[in-house]
């Protein structure tokens, strides 16, 4: 197993688990967040630390199953970055006995320093929102 397999065995752990810990281990202390909507600019702070388990209630609240790793294709740009193309599949139950299933791409942009594997910058290709608002998991947003 690749430590790049190895990174993302954790990042599934942690997406299943919510442990702040966790997550915000995974992460530099300055990273970028981009979907089809734009670009966001994010801290590693408490703030993110906080957000952590109140996704947890969201995604508990719409019927989280889990989070499953489908596929990962890793490319080494250089001795310091990798690019992990990743597939993810995701499970929710919101009405028993109607489960329903999502697969997500994301591009992550990995640092590699003497801490370690982080996170630096994501490409989400779909807008999860979008796909969970038409998917009736949450509501539509208002006009």
């Amino acid at each position: 197993m690749t430590d790049i397999e190895k990174f993302f065995k954790l990042y599934e752990e942690g997406a299943n688990s919510f442990n702040p810990d966790l997550v915000t281990a995974q992460f530099t202390d300055v990273f970028l967040g981009a979907d089809p909507n734009g670009v966001v600019c994010l801290r590693n702070d408490e703030s993110f630390r906080k957000a952590i388990p109140e996704r947890q209630a969201f995604f508990q609240q719409i019927g989280f199953s889990f989070a499953k790793l489908i596929r990962l294709v890793e490319t080494p740009l250089d001795e310091h970055y990798t690019m992990a193309k990743v597939h993810w599949q995701m499970s929710f139950e919101k009405e028993q006995g109607k489960l329903q299933v999502f697969t997500f791409f994301i591009t992550y942009f990995l640092f590699r320093s003497d801490a370690g594997l982080k996170v630096a910058f994501y490409i989400s290709h779909d807008d999860e929102q979008k796909v969970m608002r038409e998917a009736g998991l949450i509501p539509a947003t208002p006009p």
